[in-house]
């Protein structure tokens, strides 16, 4: 009997109640935005993470650059690799780090290039940051 009382609105007889048609219909327009508001909600999570990765890997190269800028000037040569894992909220990620060192000038030893590039993968994508920077030895004075 409920059922043919929903019908019965088809008909005129009972202007209050929805049609089961209407019921569905609007299911239907709720299911598509949830599933619109959900998809929304998935790829800010997925950038943020993203973004917090490379916010990472910027603190990686930054702290690996001023590690070697604070050993002797000797000391700072060629190249080398290392790994470092990182806490991303509950997870680690695993990053990788290059350094290399080189001297600026070939008849000029007391000026070093330093580049650290750092690199990680999200998602089968490999993501970098490279920074660089100059090193001078304190012996430039020294010859006036």
């Amino acid at each position: 009997m409920p059922l043919l009382t929903l019908f019965k609105s088809d008909l005129g007889d009972n202007p209050r109640g929805f049609t089961l048609v209407e019921v569905m219909v609007s299911i239907i327009i709720l299911m598509v935005g949830l599933l619109g508001m959900f998809q929304a909600i998935n790829l800010a999570m997925d950038k943020n993470l993203e973004n917090q990765l490379r916010q990472k890997g910027v603190e990686v190269a930054e702290q690996r650059m001023s590690d070697i800028k604070s050993m002797p000037f000797a000391n700072v040569t060629g190249t080398s690799m290392s790994s470092v894992r990182v806490a991303i909220g509950p997870a680690f990620k695993n990053m990788s780090i290059q350094s290399l060192a080189s001297d600026l000038a070939v008849s000029n030893s007391l000026t070093k290039q330093i580049s650290v590039r750092v690199w990680w993968r999200y998602r089968g994508r490999v993501y970098e940051h490279q920074t660089a920077s100059g090193l001078g030895n304190l012996e430039l004075s020294k010859g006036n």
